[in-house]
């Protein structure tokens, strides 16, 4: 079956990010011998010109979207994506009979939402390498869709039928490497992205506003150490480029197989340079000198929180000594880390912020703190049974459109107070740096420059280019 496939992301900030997940389905749906098509609208100088272009000029017998996100997640400027791909959905109905298929991670976590709004003949919730070939084998051959694994079908009288559960790929071993090939890289280089790549699926934790565990499982699927590198170095042959993310939920863990793939790629000895996310479970200064020693060019700390109060209330895997453990390793093995916080979580104070940054005072100094506030509410997360049972949401609340916690305590005032403590310290930035004009300019400086991470230098704009305050 002919079909195309089109990355409907077009997210600029902070950087431009390559569709790993389409680009899996789209090798998948190679292997079972379908033929692909595949539109990245990121790319293209007018989206909805291109994929009427590709609709006009294809001869497809059926079209798939991957939506990467639902909303950008923050609270201080909250943005929907639906809007976007509505438009895309409209240009498909106006030059196009056959079906429309959705999928993706931004999908996935609002299906219904999403099935409803647009209409669309059918959606791959979940992983697709197995379920999106059914579903292209099935209309193919004019068979029914209902049945499938993972796939919401709508029904001629508009109702959709519920998914059987989706069943996850054991062994990512056995997929087909994503196809790497048909995306170009090269441009997402010159704004500021990398090429992606998974070690894993799966998460065992149980942060209260993670969708992680409802998209991959609450178990680890490990991908062999040298599968992982060999894609990297097969990237680096076609298409040139050393810039790699590691996108698993938290690479450090196993820690074992994290040790694995840093030593399978310091025996390959390649040209690459590359990030991860990581948490402090098990990050040590082992760890952080294999990492560096495999090319690692910085590490992005998923904290939220800091206080052992605000670590509990998180449902954070970690304390207050193994971040002190971590952060220290990352400093001496001379990676440039950055810290993610989230406040306004369950019960959080303005004393609390205070001392989550007291404690971070004391421990080796990162190269940038980005504190953010409000935390998105998705079905199914603990966070929203906190937010229903506290009564800041109503039980019949539609989550596909963005809502967020935030703790009443700081709910008045949250962005002058948060940027009142964030100007203490030079490395620490609040939302109301990110909104002003001195700091998109040094954002466009840093991508013209094509420093990596973009963050690593970011201490310099609260030492020099913003007043601070005692």
């Amino acid at each position: 079956m002919k079909v195309l496939l089109v990355a409907t992301n077009l997210e600029p900030f902070p950087y431009a990010v390559a569709p790993l997940g389409v680009l899996c389905v789209a090798a998948a749906a190679r292997a079972a011998g379908h033929q692909v098509d595949f539109l990245d609208l990121r790319l293209a100088w007018s989206a909805n010109g291109a994929l009427q272009k590709a609709l006009k000029t294809g001869e497809y017998q059926a079209v798939a979207f991957g939506i990467r996100n639902l909303d950008n997640c923050w609270a201080f400027a909250p943005h929907s994506y639906f809007e976007e791909v509505r438009g895309f959905a409209e240009t498909v109905r106006g030059c196009f009979k056959g079906p429309l298929i959705l999928g993706g991670s931004g999908f996935s976590v609002s299906p219904h939402g999403w099935m409803r709004r647009l209409q669309a003949d059918c959606g791959v919730v979940g992983e697709g390498e197995r379920a999106f070939p059914e579903v292209l084998s099935r209309l193919e051959a004019g068979r029914s869709l209902e049945g499938i694994d993972g796939v919401i079908v709508a029904s001629n009288g508009g109702n959709l039928a519920d998914a059987p559960p989706t069943k996850a790929v054991e062994r990512l071993g056995e997929l087909s490497m994503a196809a790497h090939e048909l995306c170009g890289y090269a441009q997402y280089m010159k704004r500021g992205g990398y090429v992606g790549v998974q070690t894993k699926r799966g998460c065992p934790f149980k942060c209260v506003y993670c969708v992680y565990p409802q998209l991959e499982g609450r178990r680890y699927r490990l991908r062999p150490p040298e599968a992982v590198v060999e894609e990297v170095e097969t990237v680096i042959v076609r298409s040139k480029v050393r810039h790699f993310f590691f996108v698993d939920s938290v690479f450090n863990d196993p820690r074992a197989h994290a040790l694995e793939i840093c030593h399978a790629l310091s025996r390959r000895r390649l040209p690459v340079r590359w990030m991860s996310f990581c948490n402090p479970v098990g990050f040590d200064a082992e760890l952080a000198h294999a990492m560096a020693q495999a090319g690692c060019s910085g590490v992005e700390f998923g904290l939220d929180a800091a206080t052992p109060k605000m670590l509990a209330a998180m449902r954070k895997p970690f304390g207050q000594a193994e971040i002190r453990t971590a952060l220290k390793a990352a400093h001496d093995a001379g990676l440039p880390f950055l810290l993610s916080m989230l406040f306004g979580g369950p019960g959080e104070t303005w004393a609390d912020i205070e001392e989550a940054q007291a404690f971070l005072n004391g421990c080796a100094t990162a190269n940038s703190v980005f504190a953010c506030y409000g935390i998105r509410i998705y079905e199914g997360t603990a966070i929203a049974e906190v937010a229903a049972r506290e009564g800041s949401l109503p039980p019949d609340q539609d989550l596909f459109e963005p809502a967020y916690y935030l703790s009443p305590a700081t709910r008045e005032r949250t962005v002058e107070k948060l940027d009142l403590i964030a100007r203490r310290r030079p490395e620490w930035s609040s939302p109301a740096d990110w909104s002003r004009p001195m700091m998109r300019w040094a954002q466009k400086v840093v991508l013209r420059l094509d420093t990596r991470p973009q963050w690593k230098y970011l201490y310099n704009y609260g030492r020099y280019m913003r007043r601070q305050e005692k």
